[in-house]
């Protein structure tokens, strides 16, 4: 395994882009950009040095696992407290503008690929959720409004959980072949354990491995080395709770990072640390596999419908409910804009699509599979590009709309 090409390719890789990680983001490149990029050149596309052996279930839970991570850690470095102050604002883009993006994203898909009402709810649930992963661009920049970050982080870290069970449902409809054969009283169940188990179990982890790791530490029981571990322990322990009890993982995680009842600043400083890290490897990682694997998979499938999707999806699709729903705060114009915008598609969305094969199999199985999975991948692919190129030009519109006015 240690001795395959691909191990050799991503190391050196990885060694070479911590070198010149400093210059290469001057130029607002990001490390996503380099190994999505990475893996297609390296793929079947151009040199084929790497013949992908990874099949859809290793992949899946690979993309588990790191979006698990990113959204425990992401939560952790969120002041609780100060979200009581943002006006509501990610309450207001979680139950309003998510549900309004995917019913704008199906009717749009019905229109532009005459799908079927349940084909195209598919696929406006799968690039709905926005990546917790690609907006840590945003949540390290302090010149950003604290308001505006962490509303960023609250809506990608959920809205990651609340669109599974979405997905699921849609799935079950296309299985059974009918919305009458689902029995509705389980799947009302089901919602119901996801969210409100996955949240009670979150929640009480967080606080019970918290309060241990703050008490360890206090009487110095604890190695310093061993916070990070406990916390990886913690982030993922959390999310099979919550799985094994029927719960949502992903809301669990965060909600567990964001409820992690300590005031060890060090502690907090650690799991930066892990974010930045280990986190970081994860991300990097899965955009590589995305870019070897899946980019080759869908090149030939790409067509002009595709492509005006993608983009209506990073743009109208996201950008109107949100405008919509912030209707009412106090927010300016421009960071009404900047919200709507920043809703990058990245690891989640992989990994609904990476369900999606899972469940229903592959193209033989999948209704209207070639331009599902195209314009899937092609947003995703857009998204890590244009998303992060555009961090630079909101930290400038953002800072100047801040700027006092003198007479």
């Amino acid at each position: 395994m240690l001795d395959s090409p691909l191990v050799l390719i991503v190391v050196a890789s990885l060694f070479t882009y911590s070198l010149l990680s400093s210059r290469i983001e001057k130029y607002s490149v990001t490390a996503p950009m380099i190994f999505l990029l990475l893996g297609v050149i390296t793929g079947p596309l151009v040199l084929n040095w790497a013949a992908p052996g990874i099949n859809a279930s290793a992949l899946m839970t690979f993309a588990e696992l790191t979006l698990a991570l990113i959204l425990f850690t992401d939560a952790s470095q969120v002041n609780r407290q100060h979200l009581l102050k943002f006006e509501n604002i990610p309450i207001r883009l979680l139950a309003i503008g998510l549900p309004l993006t995917i019913v704008m994203g199906a009717f749009i898909a019905i229109g532009m690929f005459d799908f079927g009402w349940i084909d195209a709810l598919v696929l406006a649930i799968i690039l709905a959720p926005t990546d917790a992963a690609l907006a840590q661009a945003i949540f390290n920049k302090t010149s950003i409004k604290e308001k505006l970050r962490h509303s960023i982080t609250v809506e990608s870290g959920l809205n990651d959980g609340l669109a599974l069970p979405l997905l699921l449902i849609a799935l079950a409809i296309i299985s059974s072949g009918s919305i009458n054969a689902l029995d509705t009283s389980y799947w009302a169940h089901f919602i119901s354990m996801q969210v409100f188990a996955g949240g009670i179990t979150g929640i009480a982890i967080g606080y019970a491995g918290g309060y241990l790791i703050q008490k360890a530490s206090d009487t110095h029981s604890m190695d310093p080395i061993f916070q990070r571990l406990a916390s990886f322990a913690l982030a993922i322990f959390t999310y099979c709770a919550a799985e094994h009890i029927g719960g949502n993982g992903f809301i669990a995680v965060f909600l567990a990072g964001l409820f992690l009842k300590t005031k060890h600043t060090v502690l907090i400083q650690r799991l930066k640390e892990f974010s930045e890290t280990e986190g970081q490897l994860f991300t990097l990682l899965m955009f590589f596999l995305f870019g070897l694997i899946y980019i080759p998979d869908a090149v030939s499938l790409f067509t002009w419908s595709s492509l005006g999707y993608a983009l209506l999806s990073l743009t109208v699709i996201r950008m109107v409910p949100v405008f919509f729903v912030l209707i009412g705060t106090s927010l300016s114009l421009r960071e009404k804009l900047f919200l709507g915008w920043f809703g990058p598609r990245g690891i989640a969305s992989i990994l609904y699509l990476l369900l999606t094969i899972e469940t229903l199999g592959f193209s033989e199985n999948v209704p209207h599979y070639d331009l599902l999975f195209s314009t899937s991948v092609l947003t995703i692919g857009i998204s890590v590009f244009l998303h992060g190129l555009s961090v630079p030009f909101w930290l400038k519109t953002l800072q100047r709309a801040d700027k006092p006015k003198f007479k």
